[in-house]
């Protein structure tokens, strides 16, 4: 895989909290979650074809209908194919506020975690407006920003779905500089939240 396939692949967040559910009514604990898929632990193995993967977040129900990439000893990666109703844009939420809490708590110096926490507002980044994709990139200390036709994350830097440039993507580049490689990493997964968002990934059923 080349470099820039890879930076076009939906990364996945490792869950500090790993949540329960059920893949075609077989219990499952998810440790990691992404727009794409999601990696399950289970006692008993997993059936072939498509099932719905379904787990309560906040008291919200999210149902994926998914099918299993790769399974080895008791860990499954499964890829999602779909989502039921509203389980695409309650997904994006869930992940929005789990990054914004993992961004936050790498943090030991409260003045940087208070920059953090005043500059990412998941609410308004997350959301898509339209199809426009703008690139924003860190080249020697400058940030640099262009429209894009795809929404690849560069080497440095995000690239999120939005109308216009606002005050909260500069704010997001503010945090991007104050963080280390797992800090940036996480941003970018962050942007990728409202590039799912425009592109609607998954579809709905």
């Amino acid at each position: 895989m080349s470099k820039g396939e890879e930076r076009r692949e939906f990364q996945r967040l490792r869950l500090d909290t790993p949540l329960a559910g059920t893949y075609d009514d077989i219990p499952v604990t998810i440790v990691e979650a992404g727009v794409l898929g999601a990696r399950v632990q289970h006692l008993q193995p997993l059936p072939e074809g498509r099932a719905d993967l379904r787990f309560t977040y906040e008291g919200n129900e999210i149902a994926m209908r998914c099918e299993v990439a790769r399974s080895i000893e008791g860990s499954s990666g499964l890829r999602f194919i779909a989502a039921v109703g509203d389980s695409g844009d309650r997904l994006r939420a869930m992940l929005s506020k789990l990054v914004v809490h993992a961004i936050e708590h790498r943090y030991d110096s409260s003045a940087t975690r208070l920059r953090i926490r005043h500059g990412v507002d998941g609410d308004k980044t997350v959301r898509g407006v339209d199809a426009q994709f703008l690139s924003f990139r860190l080249d020697n200390g400058q940030w640099r920003r262009r429209h894009v036709f795809l929404p690849e994350q560069p080497p440095a830097g995000f690239t999120v779905a939005r109308a216009e440039d606002t005050q909260e993507m500069q704010r997001l580049c503010t945090v991007y500089e104050a963080s280390d490689d797992e800090g940036r990493r996480l941003i970018r997964l962050f942007a990728e939240l409202s590039v799912s968002d425009a592109l609607q990934i998954p579809p709905r059923t």
